[in-house]
């Protein structure tokens, strides 16, 4: 027994090493392959420079002189505006809008809006940004060409087949911003009980927005200007609902120049509070708010000229009397608040 012993040992010792490399090389392929894959997959998807960590909450800036303000370009400028050609890259099918991806001739991505809402959501932001609210970069595209397209659901009824689309809305995608899918309600938020807050409602039933609903408002995480700070802009990512008729879920319209025109805004003053005339899906600030809130964003509202209101509605793409109507209705509505006001 004590030499086999030996022997036995040895054998054993052999099999032990094949089944080792065999397993071992295996192991070791599968992760050269997995690091392989996640570099591919990381180059694919591009890089980013949008903030990771979370950052001080901010709802609104005090944009200085707002009388000086394009509300042509609104937060972008003449540089940024997308430029032919455009290339397409997919269909997002967030939401409940047709909407597709693109780069342009700059190698700035967009997403590509259709349908009612592009018209009322661009002039609805150009004022929010006017009156110190954060937005995300909008431009109206009248007609183009898609390069590329394919494979389209819901937004092949607004793309042709070759690629040509018409009334787009450009949304542009920079990837220096991180949208937080963080949605927040008016009646809770960490900014309730201020003076802004009390402006962004004033303004959103000022523009007849009855979609004010928790999911059209979002958290953008971006650098502030020195990038050493991290800023968790509260907005409403959404101003698609405005420029028509408020009302219930069968009552109501949007970019609706006549239903714009007729409808009320300000109640009256009572308690201390102005009563706005909100009828819509937002919380109850949009019914009320303290009457030295809203002195506060007569103040900032009453700044914009003529010449700025019917710029927003150009760069919307509204047509001449649609520009001259609902600038005008936007005026007396800003008169109105300032006589409630004084």
């Amino acid at each position: 027994m004590s030499a086999i012993a030996p022997q036995a040992r040895r054998w054993t010792a052999i099999v032990a090493l094949v089944l080792a490399c065999f397993v071992a090389v295996p192991a070791s392929q599968s992760f050269a392959a997995q690091k392989s894959k996640d570099k591919k997959s990381k180059k694919a998807s591009g890089p980013s420079n949008a903030p990771t960590t979370t950052g001080t909450p901010m709802m609104w800036t005090d944009r200085g002189n707002v009388a000086g303000l394009d509300l042509i370009h609104g937060i972008g400028n003449a540089d940024t505006m997308p430029k032919a050609p455009f290339t397409f890259v997919k269909e997002d099918v967030s939401g409940t809008n047709p909407k597709i991806r693109i780069t342009d001739a700059n190698g700035m991505t967009w997403n590509m809006k259709f349908d009612e809402e592009v018209h009322a959501e661009i002039a609805g932001s150009r004022f929010a940004w006017a009156c110190g609210y954060m937005v995300e970069e909008s431009h109206y595209v009248a007609s183009g060409t898609v390069d590329g397209v394919t494979g389209l659901g819901r937004a092949k009824k607004f793309v042709g087949s070759n690629g040509s689309f018409s009334a787009a809305m450009f949304e542009r995608r920079p990837d220096d911003i991180a949208r937080r899918k963080t949605p927040w309600a008016w009646d809770s938020n960490p900014f309730v009980g201020t003076k802004e807050l009390s402006g962004l409602a004033i303004l959103a039933v000022m523009m007849n927005n009855w979609d004010a609903k928790v999911d059209n408002n979002n958290v953008l995480g971006m650098w502030s200007a020195d990038k050493s700070a991290v800023h968790e802009w509260y907005i409403v990512a959404d101003w698609g609902g405005t420029f028509g008729k408020m009302g219930g879920f069968m009552s109501h319209s949007k970019w609706d120049l006549a239903a714009f025109s007729e409808q009320g805004f300000i109640k009256g003053v009572s308690g201390g509070r102005l009563q706005l005339n909100y009828s819509g899906k937002g919380g109850n600030i949009l019914k009320s708010v303290p009457l030295d809130h809203a002195r506060w964003f007569a103040g900032v509202v009453g700044q914009l000229t003529d010449a700025q209101l019917a710029d927003a509605f150009k760069a919307a793409g509204a047509s001449p009397a649609e520009v001259s109507g609902f600038a005008a209705r936007m005026r007396a509505k800003i008169n109105e608040l300032k006589a409630a006001v004084r």
